[in-house]
This record gives C-alpha cells, sequence and structure tokens, in this order.
C-alpha cells in the first residue's frame, strides 16, 4: 500500500472519534463504492486493497487503543460487535465487486488475529490484568504486528539490513536517492540516512499510540554504529545529529530512543544522553551488573520519558547452556532456558521494587526482554507488578511460534519459580555467576564478557554488510 493509504487507515482507527466512528466510517466507503465503477483497472485494485485491509483493522488490536477506550477514553466506546459488524459489511463490499481472493485474504487474516496469544497479552494490559507490552523485534512487518498489539519496535544494522534485502524494490530506489540527493555524504553518514528512512517510516506508524499515551509507548529503538561502542564521544555526536534528523523528518519530539551498549563507555553516552532529553534503550546488555551500572546512571541524569534496558535472553543462555555442557550437566538444554528468567527476577527485585519492598524504586527505565528462543521467554517476562511495565520484543518467526496453539498466559509469569535443583546447576557456569550476581563483574569487565564480545562482532559484521549495499552504485 501507498504511505497515503496507510496514513488513511492510521486516522481511521486512532483519530476518529468513537461517537462518530461508524458513520465516517460508512461515508469514506461510499465515496469508495461510488468511485469504483469508473475507476481504472489498477485504481480498482488499489480501492478493493483499502477495503480488505480495513476489513482486517477493524477486528484487529488497532481499535483498542482509541476506539475501544483503552487510552482514547471516549464516552462511548464501539464494541466487538459493531467493529465486528462493520468488518463483515466490508467483506461483502468485496464479493459484490467480484473480489473473492481480497475477502478471502481478509477472513483468513481476521481468524488469525483473533486467535493471537501475543494479542491476547496485550489486551490483558490495556484492559487491566498484567503490566506487560510487546513489541516488534524487526525493521519491517510493523503494521501486521500491530495488529496483534505490537507498541514499539526495535531496530540494528543486522535488521535494517534484512529489511532493504526483503525488499529491494522499494529501498533500492530509496538508496539511490539518498546518494544522489547527498552527494557529500560519507558512506556512515549514508548508512544513518538509510537507517533514518526506515525508522521514519516506523516511528509514524507508532506515533498515534505515542500521541495517545502522552509520549508513554510506541517508541522505535535505532542503533548506533556497534563500531564505536567503545567511543562514548563518537556515539554522542552521532546520536544528536541522527536526532535532529528525525525531528525534521517527524516535524518534532521523536517518538524513538537510541540503542546504546551495554559497554563501560555506554554508560556515560547513557547518561549524556538522557540527560538531553533523549531516551536510551541498553543493548548488549546481558548482567545484572549491567543492569545495575546502566539503571543507576540513568535514574540519575534522565530528564526524558522513557528509556529501556533490553535483556538479550538468547545471547547469554546460549553460551551459559556452553558451559553448563562442558561441565557435565546432563539436562543443560533445559536448564540454560532458566538462566535469564533466574537475573530477571533479581533485577526487578531489585531495581523496580519500591524502597519498602526492598527495591531502589527506579522508574526511568523499563525491563525489556529481547532474542527470546521460544515461548518460554515470553511467558517467563510476563508481570502485574505496579512499579513499572515490561516490554517484550520478539522475532517474527517468535510470534507465529507463541501464536501456533492455545496459550494460558499467567499474568504474573516472571515469577515462575526455578525447578529444584536448577540454580545450583546454573551456578557451574561462570558466565552465569556473573551474569546473576550484582558484583559478578566489575564495569571494566563489561566489555570483555563474552556474549558483549560476540554480539558486538556479529553486529558489526551485519553493518559493514549494510555500509557496503548502501554506497554501491
Amino acid at each position: 500500500m501507498t504511505e497515503e493509504n496507510i496514513q488513511t487507515l492510521q486516522d481511521l482507527m486512532f483519530k476518529t472519534d468513537a461517537t462518530s466512528f461508524v458513520s465516517e466510517l460508512n461515508a469514506w466507503q461510499s465515496e469508495l463504492k461510488a468511485e469504483y465503477p469508473g475507476a481504472s483497472e489498477d485504481r480498482q485494485g488499489e480501492i478493493a486493497e483499502l477495503i480488505c485491509e480495513s476489513a482486517i483493522d477493524l477486528c484487529s488490536g488497532l481499535p483498542d487503543w482509541n476506539l475501544k477506550g483503552a487510552y482514547g477514553e471516549p464516552p462511548k466506546p464501539v464494541s466487538d460487535e459493531v467493529l465486528k459488524g462493520e468488518a463483515e459489511r466490508a467483506i461483502a463490499i468485496l464479493r459484490e465487486w467480484g473480489r473473492a481472493d481480497l475477502a478471502d485474504k481478509a477472513k483468513s487474516e481476521i481468524a488469525s488475529i483473533e486467535s493471537s496469544n501475543l494479542l491476547k497479552l496485550t489486551r490483558m494490559t490495556l484492559f487491566g490484568d498484567c503490566n506487560s507490552y510487546w513489541g516488534n523485534d524487526y525493521a519491517a512487518g510493523l503494521r501486521e504486528a500491530m495488529r496483534k498489539g505490537a507498541c514499539m519496535v526495535t531496530t540494528n544494522p543486522v535488521l535494517v539490513n534484512v529489511a532493504r534485502t526483503e525488499d529491494p524494490d522499494y529501498w533500492t530506489p530509496v538508496r539511490d536517492k539518498l546518494q544522489d540527493d547527498n552527494p557529500d555524504y560519507g558512506p556512515v553518514d549514508l548508512a544513518y540516512a538509510m537507517t533514518i528512512q526506515v525508522v521514519v517510516q516506523n516511528a509514524r506508524l507508532l506515533r498515534p499510540i505515542w500521541e495517545l499515551t502522552d509520549a508513554a509507548i510506541g517508541y522505535v529503538s535505532l542503533q548506533l554504529s556497534p563500531k564505536n561502542a567503545t567511543d562514548a564521544e563518537q556515539m554522542v555526536k552521532e546520536a544528536k545529529w541522527v536526532w535532529s534528523q528525525l525531528e525534521e523528518e517527524l516535524g518534532g519530539t521523536p517518538n524513538c530512543v537510541f540503542k546504546v551498549p551495554g559497554t563501560k563507555a555506554g554508560i556515560d553516552v547513557a547518561g549524556e544522553l538522557t540527560g538531553s532529553s533523549m531516551g536510551v534503550n541498553v543493548t548488549v546488555n546481558f548482567s545484572l551488573p549491567q543492569q545495575i551500572a546502566f539503571a543507576g546512571a540513568i535514574e540519575k541524569n534522565s530528564t526524558t520519558k522513557v528509556s529501556y534496558r533490553t535483556q538479550m535472553d538468547g545471547r547469554v543462555d546460549d553460551p551459559i547452556g556452553e558451559e553448563l555442557e562442558a561441565a557435565g550437566v546432563s539436562d543443560w538444554e533445559d536448564v540454560k532456558t532458566w538462566a535469564t528468567t533466574a537475573i530477571r527476577q533479581r533485577e526487578y527485585r531489585l531495581l523496580c521494587f519500591e524502597p519498602q519492598r526492598g527495591g531502589l524504586g527506579f522508574k526511568k527505565t523499563n525491563m525489556l526482554p529481547a532474542s527470546g528462543r521460544g515461548p518460554w521467554n515470553i511467558l517467563r517476562s510476563i508481570h502485574s507488578e505496579p512499579e513499572v511495565p515490561i516490554f517484550i520484543t520478539v522475532f517474527p518467526n517468535r510470534q507465529e511460534q507463541f501464536d501456533a496453539e492455545p496459550r494460558d498466559i499467567d499474568p504474573n509469569g516472571m515469577w515462575t519459580p526455578l525447578p529444584d535443583g536448577y540454580l545450583e546447576k546454573l551456578y557451574k557456569s561462570k558466565l552465569f555467576r556473573q551474569g546473576y550476581e550484582p558484583d559478578g563483574m566489575t564495569v571494566d569487565e563489561f566489555d570483555s564478557y563474552v556474549p558483549v564480545v560476540r554480539t558486538l562482532t556479529q553486529f558489526s559484521e551485519g553493518y559493514d554488510e549494510f555500509v557496503a549495499w548502501v554506497t554501491e552504485k
């Protein structure tokens, strides 16, 4: 779909008053029905696609934020029955036009959305049963994820690189225009300019949620160059330049945060940026010592509304599993899946609990589990604690896996006790001990922590590939 058509659908869901929604929707449909018979074949296809997509939207998680009153609080929220009825009306229009293919597509997509466990999770939070949101851990496919409740997106050079390979017909001309418009840009400048295009596209999709929630939700995370993970001055310089570009593109404060690496240098960057009203998302982050250092710096310095502390679950669970196997732990494959569960439980108690509950009561950062390897990473990250929400980002393949079958969602799944004896087995891993103990590492050891080294190496390789493409002629 064109950006104009996407914006039309976004406005219907997020900016239409609930009390006049049905009449405005019907008026819009009537205009399209009147135009359709005399339109060109291409325009007829575009109109039919708009009707199809609107039907899917009506039965998705998109109306929850505004039309159903989760945040917009209209005086008379639109009911599920009305929304379903309007979707059926749209599908009937498609059948009248002989577009059974699109009518069937709409029916299939609606059925998939209605059975989504991820949408169930978001609705549990929006309507009061827990305090856990989820987001798309990918640079593409955000609108589809939003239909299932996603309210944020994370990107990095690897994911941006994947987005351009998945849709070269769209992104190659964008790259070529950037090169033509900016002949003086070097490779790094072009890489950032291209990243900004991906980020802005996603930021515009999420901006209505950001606006409805008074800037509490609806953020895009974009990563600073992994090549500068140990250079605080350069990271700050690049972030401020990118921020100015985003302000211009979005026409105001960006609904974006910068992914800052969990390195020693990253601590200063997080403090500097959040002190300048720019949110951060601490990435390449695996251990309680890292969480403590960054949470403290942000709590002390931040003047911005929202920042995140990512915990890259699979990227630390996997090497912990390698150590457990080497140590002769027979059930290491299951034991390793509990490593980040144990870390997360201790992290929330220490950093987020109010002082009367034995914690530090930090409020300026949200926990963000990412890089999950299976449904357990999601189910054991959900909580209903009142202090701060948790945000879980999920790869598309893991979204499919989580939604592949019905699941019971425990609103306090984060507190699932470790099986008997598992903590003792986890202690056979040095990486686990370093990550689980509050004093398991010094700040000077962050840069040599095995998951940090491995992840930065992969990110750097992906960045190099991306830069090579963005400078191709």
